[in-house]
């Protein structure tokens, strides 16, 4: 059993992945290394990558988050940024996660779907 399944159930997954947030848009892999590093108190700890999407769907799904694509290079893949809506920044204060609030949209000439 990996730190992940001993330690976080699917709702605190979701609250993690909202904290990080609310710092900031990232995307997946970044957003798995900032809650991996987050349940790392002491110790090495790596979730899977994939673990933190069913989360980031269903903050999508309940309207807390949207994503948008962003080209990083000829040589890179695109990546997926997720950011807060602005339910999902009063979600995240309710919560006390911080200084939640929405973060601009992309216009839609930078946005891909």
């Amino acid at each position: 059993m990996d730190m992940l399944d001993r330690q976080t159930s699917p709702v605190e997954l979701r609250r993690l992945v909202l904290n990080v947030l609310v710092r900031k848009e990232a995307y997946g892999v970044e957003i798995a290394a900032a809650v991996a590093a987050h349940l790392a108190v002491g110790e090495e700890s790596e979730i899977p990558e994939g673990a933190v999407y069913p989360a980031l769907r269903w903050l999508e799904r309940h309207g807390l988050a949207v994503t948008h694509w962003v080209d990083v290079g000829e040589a890179a893949p695109r990546r997926r940024y997720y950011s807060l809506t602005p339910r999902g920044a009063r979600v995240a204060a309710r919560d006390g996660l911080g200084k939640a609030r929405p973060h601009p949209q992309p216009s839609m000439s930078a946005a891909r779907s």
